[in-house]
């Protein structure tokens, strides 16, 4: 097994990782499976097409579904146990509900066997900020 953590700086919604993953897994040979996992309950790990028209539909999506400007109960923080600068990002919480912190993708002598118009993004739901990405190579 071999492992790495990595921090990324969201500076946009969606951070394609895919040039990442390559070349942590470049060395392996054989097959295998890597993972892809971030620890934050405010941004998500998922495979979709990078293309920029779905990207669009899918921020859409979710500004509609889960506007920022919404009254959400986990932004009360004057009745919650936290710090009085906690970050007030219910939005964020409720956008990640529907996406998974991880994805697990076949490996064969250091190819990630991705369909062609595949890529694994980290999907950001909060302000810009770093976040931790954590792979992790088992064959």
């Amino acid at each position: 097994m071999n492992r790495k953590f990595i921090t990324i700086k969201t500076e946009k919604q969606f951070t394609p990782l895919n040039d990442i993953i390559a070349d942590f897994i470049k060395d392996e040979k054989g097959d295998g499976m890597v993972n892809i996992f971030t620890s934050h309950t405010t941004c998500a790990i998922k495979i979709i097409e990078n293309e920029i028209l779905l990207l669009a539909d899918i921020n859409n999506y979710l500004d509609e579904t889960f506007p920022m400007d919404k009254k959400y109960m986990h932004d009360r923080i004057e009745i919650r146990d936290v710090p009085i600068n906690e970050r007030v990002n219910g939005y964020s919480h409720m956008r990640q509900l529907f996406f998974s912190t991880a994805e697990n993708i076949p490996v064969k002598d250091g190819k990630l066997l991705l369909g062609k118009w595949q890529t694994v993004f980290l999907i950001e739901f909060d302000p810009i900020r770093d976040r931790e990405v954590i792979l992790t190579y088992v064959n």
